[in-house]
């Protein structure tokens, strides 16, 4: 059964090397933008004692972590359900969490190769970063690609077309992310927005991230870390209830 997942997931990091260009274009050409305004606007900000640009840099790599993750598996499930090549995951000896497990990890690869590439060609634009936990950010940023990628495979195999999916994004995922702290700590909301804020998951990944890098914590890092692992487990279980039921008939 083990090979048949990864022959999967070998299959689905093919497809987005096909489309490379666009895989990391899209993001790079999109940090370096938010990077240059914000840089112009705000270079000379601290928050929390770090350079604003460092701080908002973590958060805009950590979104596009989010985006790539998310639309890998959710796309190329849309894809093949309008091409009808979603039936040949119907005759390969695999359980659906097989599948699942597959698409996400593969989603997590994509987020991954892109926030690498991302940092490589960005990283001169922003103040010298000390990691100060290397190994916590290493998981951190796994949990995270598998999560999203999770999500998209859930809202994948659900969504009939893309109008569908599109709406998701659009109006459920890119609120949240910009409703997460993105750009700003969310302590310098006002009240209500604050607690709409420690309530949105998406803030909390943000703020596990921040934590592993800079050592600072917009609100309790064990809470955050705790939403992640709490959210990992249960969108794991999901990705194989919905792949069970909408793609594995």
């Amino acid at each position: 059964m083990m090979q048949y997942s990864w022959a999967l997931y070998a299959r689905e990091v093919k497809r987005f090397q096909k489309i490379l260009l666009d895989t990391l274009l899209s993001p790079i050409v999109s940090l370096l933008l938010y990077l240059s305004v914000f840089g112009v606007i705000l270079g000379n900000s601290f928050v929390f004692g770090i350079p604003y640009v460092s701080y908002v840099y973590v958060g805009l790599l950590t979104m596009s972590l989010v985006n790539a993750s998310f639309s890998n598996p959710a796309f190329a499930l849309v894809i093949g359900k309008n091409l009808g090549t979603n039936v040949d995951l119907q005759v390969v000896p695999l359980r659906p969490f097989g599948i699942a497990f597959a698409y996400a990890f593969a989603a997590a690869t994509r987020g991954m190769l892109t926030l690498v590439v991302a940092v490589l060609i960005t990283v001169w634009f922003v103040p010298s970063i000390t990691i100060l936990n290397p190994l916590l950010l290493i998981v951190t940023l796994v949990m995270t690609g598998l999560l999203f990628g999770c999500l998209g495979v859930i809202f994948g195999a659900y969504a009939k077309n893309f109008e569908a999916l599109t709406f998701v994004t659009s109006f459920v995922l890119q609120p949240m992310i910009f409703l997460a702290g993105t750009f700003y700590p969310i302590s310098s909301l006002p009240g209500f927005w604050q607690t709409v804020a420690a309530w949105n998951p998406v803030h909390h990944v943000m703020n596990a991230v921040r934590y592993s890098v800079f050592g600072i914590s917009d609100s309790n890092v064990f809470v955050s870390y705790g939403v992640l692992v709490g959210l990992l487990g249960i969108v794991l279980v999901l990705s194989h209830v919905f792949t069970k039921k909408f793609l594995y008939r």
